[in-house]
């Protein structure tokens, strides 16, 4: 990680949660902006290259844009949690402005779900917004990873699944080669 530019953002995060080596995931964000008709945050993509999809804990999931895996143990896409988050609470995103203008990108074990705010034509000034399991809106005014970050230094709070103490994060190849392996990727949760 040495060397590399990333966002300030990510920067901390690295500090906070080192990701483990072979962490990351390389996406084609052309194919991506087509699939989702934008761009994505800096900081969002800085992540993926670092870490990729996978958890925080056995609790906090963070999807991609694109599948880039078949099967239970592939990481979570944004378009399941989208229909995940909203169809908890029978919402529908086609019939409400507002919420087409929203993409989940994670979700705990609480049923609590992360999204964009994606109403700034700029990526990098989308702001995080939780979705409650009993459906309430917060605006946490911030991007993806200082949302992240403001979890781990517990500055935000709603949303969890995972010790702030002893953040860990595995992408979701470790963690299917691990439980493929008969190891239980989360003994520490």
């Amino acid at each position: 990680m040495e060397g590399l530019l990333m966002h300030p953002s990510v920067a901390r995060l690295v500090e906070l949660m080192p990701p483990h080596p072979d962490a990351g995931d390389a996406l084609d964000w052309d194919e991506a902006t087509r699939r989702w008709g934008t761009d994505f945050p800096t900081d969002y993509r800085d992540f993926v290259s670092l870490y990729g999809g996978g958890s925080i804990g056995f609790g906090f999931h963070i999807g991609l844009p694109l599948a880039v895996a078949t099967g239970v143990r592939g990481p979570m896409t944004f378009e399941g949690l989208n229909e995940y988050g909203y169809g908890l609470l029978n919402l529908e995103p086609d019939e409400d402005p507002e919420l087409r203008g929203r993409i989940s990108w994670a979700t705990d074990c609480s049923a609590n779900h992360a999204f964009w705010n994606t109403s700034d034509p700029d990526p990098d000034r989308w702001t995080t917004l939780v979705l409650s399991g009993y459906g309430e809106w917060t605006d946490h005014g911030c991007g993806m990873v200082d949302f992240l970050v403001g979890l781990m230094t517990e500055e935000i709070t709603g949303m969890g699944g995972f010790s702030p103490e002893r953040p860990i994060f595995l992408n979701w190849r470790e963690e299917r080669r691990l439980r493929e392996a008969g190891i239980d990727p989360w003994p520490h949760t």
